[in-house]
């Protein structure tokens, strides 16, 4: 693989993240090059296909990055499809029972772990392995990780993260503080969130799980480092491009 993410995270050393929602290979190539650890790909909210995406794991992969892909939903052909691209990881929204976190499993894992599709090669060259060592490794150096994001999950979460082969939960603290607040409005460091989370970062130390979430500034990433989170989305592209502009502006004399 490009990297290692397992021994990367085992190393208990923060993984800052991009985000993109734009399609772009040329883009995503670009923003592997920043001084992050890795990229997402947003395959629910983003404005990509699966086209866009798989040019866009092998410009990453270049880069030297690990590729991951939030897919849009638990779904057993989209989480093999994002594999078989050459995703080191890939997040999956809405797990809400240990049931549905058993089936993503059985999606993203070949056997005996899982039912993984075998097909495809576009995974063995980004992995650099011959197709025997690329079998061999898969379950170990690909990732997956189910999204705790409602007050279901919520309730759910040590139910989920005992489902053997899971890696890692990831919370979602937009949606999930929507959950808690009953829609009054998205708050990532509320108290609830937050109360949430440490329940989630306790699920995750209790099974040897890895806990990630969706952070987006340095502020929310100090909060969620304290409490025990490393995998964390660190900034949207669109907000990297506003970042940037505001500041090459704010020195401008007008």
């Amino acid at each position: 693989m490009s990297s290692n993410l397992r021994e990367r995270l085992s190393t208990g050393k923060p993984f800052l993240f991009s985000w993109m929602s734009m399609a772009g290979a040329q883009v995503a190539g670009q923003i592997a090059r920043l001084p992050f650890d890795g990229v997402t790909l947003d395959m629910q909210h983003g404005m990509m296909d699966f086209g866009d995406a798989a040019a866009m794991i092998g410009a990453i992969s270049a880069a030297g990055k690990p590729a991951i892909v939030r897919v849009l939903w638990n779904d057993p052909g989209l989480v093999g499809q994002a594999l078989d691209a050459g995703a080191t990881a890939v997040i999956a929204p809405m797990v809400n029972s240990r049931a549905q976190a058993e089936a993503l499993v059985k999606s993203a894992k070949y056997p005996p772990m899982g039912q993984r599709s075998w097909g495809g090669y576009t995974m063995v060259q980004t992995a650099k392995m011959t197709p025997g060592e690329y079998l061999a490794q898969a379950n170990k150096v690909t990732l997956v990780f189910a999204m705790i994001e409602t007050r279901e999950a919520l309730e759910a979460v040590d139910e989920i993260a005992s489902v053997p082969g899971l890696d890692g939960l990831f919370v979602g603290p937009s949606d999930l503080s929507i959950a808690l607040s009953n829609g009054a409005g998205i708050n990532k460091t509320a108290d609830y969130t937050l109360a949430a989370m440490d329940k989630v970062a306790a699920a995750c130390k209790r099974n040897n799980l890895f806990a990630g979430a969706f952070a987006g500034d340095a502020a929310i990433m100090n909060e969620y480092i304290s409490r025990g989170f490393t995998f964390l989305a660190a900034a949207v592209d669109v907000d990297l491009m506003r970042i940037g502009a505001a500041a090459i502006l704010k020195d401008v004399k007008l």
